[in-house]
């Protein structure tokens, strides 16, 4: 019993580092910062949730979990529907400042973070495609954005080629130090397998359905492979 108690304690934990992050983003908009960027830091703290797997200490920790996310989902509704601009999760997590972006793709990573936990808990397969979302896809469109110079197209969107380098970078070192970390070994393969897949399906990715096609498609081949 003591141990559930721990994992409540964590639970809570991690629903204050969401909320952290989204006040903080909201400051930093409010001081000048541009909502494109503070969108995608929200995204990759959020990619860094997949640390708490670790801390749980019993079988339930699994299910706490993802209590942060489904809260998150719910959250994200209501304010889509009830908010305006000026709310902080508005704020830092649109593009535009369109309460209505949140019922895409950034309501999809909090449900992607719920389907990852289910299959891929505390597993390298599932740690992957976490950092390949939530690292690699996060930081793409900011380095495409401020410094894509070479651009090319794929299904009727416009990429760069600085952008895609930059998923493919951000997944494997991610993939790499997590790996590392939590059980101990480098996964060079593995990582290196991961950067690619995410690079490949960042790019051909329709807008906002990201966010469940790289993730899935990593666990998909790292977990069957």
């Amino acid at each position: 019993m003591d141990g559930l108690w721990v994992d409540i304690g964590i639970g809570i934990g991690e629903l204050i580092y969401t909320f952290f992050i989204v006040f903080a983003m909201n400051f930093a908009v409010d001081k000048g910062l541009p909502q494109d960027i503070s969108r995608k830091i929200v995204h990759m703290w959020a990619g860094g949730l997949v640390i708490f797997w670790f801390f749980y200490t019993t079988d339930w920790g699994k299910y706490i979990f993802m209590l942060t996310p489904a809260i998150w989902v719910f959250l994200l509704i209501f304010t889509a529907l009830t908010k305006d601009e000026n709310d902080p999760t508005v704020k830092s997590m649109t593009r535009t400042g369109n309460p209505k972006e949140l019922l895409l793709g950034v309501m999809f990573f909090p449900l992607m973070l719920i389907i990852l936990t289910f299959i891929g808990y505390r597993t390298f397969a599932g740690v992957a495609a976490v950092a390949s979302v939530g690292f690699g896809d996060g930081i793409a469109p900011i380095v495409g954005k401020y410094y894509g110079k070479h651009k090319y197209r794929l299904l009727g969107r416009t990429k760069s080629i600085e952008g895609s380098l930059f998923v493919f970078l951000a997944t494997f070192i991610a993939a790499i130090l997590l790996g590392f970390v939590f059980f101990g070994d480098f996964y060079l393969l593995e990582s290196l397998l991961a950067a690619i897949i995410a690079a490949m399906l960042e790019a051909v990715s329709p807008r906002d359905v990201d966010n469940f096609i790289v993730p899935l498609g990593v666990w998909a081949i790292l977990r069957f492979l």
